[in-house]
């Protein structure tokens, strides 16, 4: 790695991404005929071979990959070949590797404990059979880990004490294990790039019910004195708000690199390019009602990679006004990606930063939010970006959004050119805007997924609503195409509808607040999609008391052979807060459905308990509600029995009863 040339090169001296050196020739190998195992040990060993000069280029996507590679051959003259083997690539590289580690392949987290261990000692993971063969092809081995740890407590405890002084001090690597490893998590893809960083790697839950996981999953983050990243993704068994309010409570922010590969060749690219784009100087201010569509997850380094999911490709891009969410940090992640974006935009393409600025975090518990509000000002200011799409969520404190007026003046306050704010991935028409200094913090008013009917659900809220003008920004999942977005739009009157891109929506709301014509007004239209909502989350939750039911009749080792038949390792010992903590959420969801359902919004657990009591305080059962929220409340604190989990159970099953006949 060097930190020779390029713009991105030079944008920070506290920069968190290193520098790697320019790809002049690569070699090219498919990866997608070989194993599991085969893929660990190849993209760990790319890590190695390009942390020197990026000259390994993995296949994963026969499309996006070789796309990836025309366009760096074209722009900056990246020249390649294909390689035939997996093997013969290696051995081509073998002065750069030392060697390599056996890991157990009955406990799978020796894996993340060999690529670490490696990446110091210059060394690959490998299964004992992939280690076989690189024996055969004349590779020592460094270390053999068969049978070291029981778990991965003791695996990741073990690296925490032996590696961590010699890894890198502002990257860890989130890298799941857990099966199986089929699952869409359990992608090898940044390795390469952990690898080359030395970053120190694990797989733990974040969820509070897994508390030794927790624990030490703070020890490894809290051991950091400055504002760092988690590359990687988190696994299947806690929940993206949690792992990203969890690492944001210990001053790091996080990417999404599920399918992100060669990121040591990406990071390689150098571009002198100025990224620019137009922006929207002033708006004629009409009664209308003002949309603006926002393409979601362009902070995910998955989707720059993949051109928005495709939509980037689509020959309807371009036809109409739309916004995208990317991510600043490409900058020095990827350059020549980022400015691929930039240099075919049409002057309807508009980019704002996504969540939640120069990388995703909870800018509520980010105990570092002033490093990470000034990383964001020079990233967007080298970007030309001049408004976010903030996600601030705590599932500890709220179902979606947090209700925290300290974040929209921090941000207004912190990133001075701005013209305003979007916040909110899933959509709420409750939520007020917030202006600060007329400076905008608009929640997102709608989601659209590819099930959502987008045209009716945006009639019906403002068919409903009589203000004028009035103000509406949907948040479009990635997994929409251009085509149904075009056809909305143009079903769209031009009399009472206008669709614009962010900077004009942010500067018309702007006008509005001026001359006193904005108004909050969707509290009675959104009525029917809340009770709608109301009814999904009890259907859910109805499926979960069925199996509470279940678990808490059995005894203990057919309630640990139910919680543990995805193979997660879970024990005995653990029992009582697996069920406690079953019981507890679906409790609060019930809480949850049950308001919608009568129409009232909930938001913040603390007053949704508050009002469910005042709605359906009648019920006999319905004070089990008060112990569910103080043992939220109290949960890292205190623990309770394996009769006691049970007895909460089973109130919470009678509680769900009796409130299903109230319904």
């Amino acid at each position: 790695m060097s930190a020779a040339g390029g713009r991105g090169d030079m944008l920070m001296k506290d920069r968190i991404f290193p520098a790697f050196k320019r790809p002049r020739k690569l070699r090219v190998l498919d990866v997608r005929p070989y194993s599991w195992h085969e893929q660990m040990t190849i993209t760990c060993a790319q890590g190695l071979i390009n942390r020197v000069m990026p000259r390994v280029y993995l296949v994963f996507d026969d499309y996006v990959d070789r796309l990836w590679l025309s366009i760096y051959g074209k722009r900056y003259g990246v020249k390649h070949e294909e390689v035939n083997s997996l093997y013969e690539l290696l051995s081509y590289f073998r002065k750069e590797i030392a060697g390599f580690v056996v890991y157990d392949e009955n406990m799978l987290h020796s894996s993340n404990v060999a690529m670490t261990y490696g990446s110091i000692r210059n060394a690959v993971p490998a299964s004992p059979e992939v280690a076989e063969r690189l024996s055969e092809a004349g590779f020592r081995k460094v270390a053999d880990f068969r049978g070291r740890w029981r778990n991965r407590l003791e695996a990741y405890e073990w690296a925490f004490q032996n590696l961590m002084k010699q890894c890198n001090r502002r990257i860890v690597g989130s890298m799941c294990v857990d099966p199986p490893l089929t699952s869409f998590t359990n992608k090898h893809h940044v390795r390469d790039y952990l690898v080359a960083v030395k970053a120190f790697s694990f797989d733990l839950s974040t969820k509070i019910r897994d508390r030794r996981e927790v624990e030490l999953f703070d020890r490894i983050l809290g051991s950091f004195d400055s504002l760092g990243v988690v590359l990687g993704w988190h696994c299947i068994r806690d929940l993206e708000s949690e792992a990203v309010a969890r690492a944001s409570r210990n001053g790091f922010f996080v990417l999404c690199n599920l399918s992100s590969p060669n990121l040591t060749v990406h990071s390689g690219i150098k571009t002198n390019f100025k990224f620019k784009q137009k922006h929207a100087s002033k708006v004629t201010l009409e009664d209308k009602v003002y949309v603006t569509f926002v393409q979601s997850d362009g902070d995910a380094i998955w989707a720059m990679n993949n051109f928005q999911n495709l939509n980037w490709l689509d020959s309807q891009r371009g036809r109409f006004p739309y916004t995208w969410e990317i991510q600043p940090l490409l900058l020095d992640l990827a350059p020549g990606m980022l400015e691929h974006y930039y240099r075919t935009a049409t002057s309807n393409d508009y980019f704002i930063a996504g969540p939640s600025g120069a990388g995703y975090t909870a800018p509520s518990v980010n105990k570092r939010l002033d490093e990470f509000l000034v990383q964001t000002s020079r990233y967007m200011e080298a970007c030309d970006l001049r408004s976010i799409l903030i996600m601030n969520r705590n599932p500890r404190v709220a179902y979606q959004e947090l209700e925290d007026p300290r974040i929209p003046e921090a941000f207004a306050k912190g990133l001075k050119n701005c013209f305003g704010f979007l916040h909110g991935y899933a959509g709420s028409a409750f939520e007020p805007a917030i202006f600060v200094d007329n400076t905008p913090y608009f929640h997102t008013t709608l989601y659209a997924s590819a099930s959502t009917d987008i045209l009716k659900e945006l009639k019906r809220l403002v068919e409903g609503c009589e203000t004028r003008p009035l103000f509406v920004s949907i948040h479009v999942r990635e997994e929409v195409k251009m085509p149904v977005l075009r056809s909305v739009i143009e079903k769209l009157s031009g009399g009472t509808y206008r669709v614009v891109k962010t900077d004009e929506f942010m500067l018309a709301l702007k006008k509005a607040y001026e001359k006193g014509l904005f108004k909050q007004g969707f509290s009675e239209s959104a009525g029917e999609s809340l009770k709608e909502n109301g009814k999904t989350v009890w259907e859910n939750c109805r499926r979960r008391v069925e199996r509470l039911e279940k678990l808490v009749e059995m005894d203990e080792q057919g309630m640990l052979a139910e919680y543990d038949s995805g193979g997660y390792g879970f024990t005995v010992e653990e029992l009582p807060d697996l069920l406690a903590y079953d019981a507890v959420e679906t409790a609060l969801r019930l809480v949850q459905a049950a308001l919608n359902i009568k129409g009232v919004y909930a938001n913040s657990i603390e007053k949704s308990v508050e009002d469910f009591l005042k709605e359906y305080g009648e019920l006999p059962q319905a004070q089990v509600v008060e112990t569910v929220l103080e043992t939220w409340r109290s949960w890292e604190k205190a623990k309770c029995s394996m009769e006691e989990a049970r007895t909460l159970a089973r109130r919470v099953i009678g509680f769900a009863k009796a409130l299903g006949e109230k319904l």
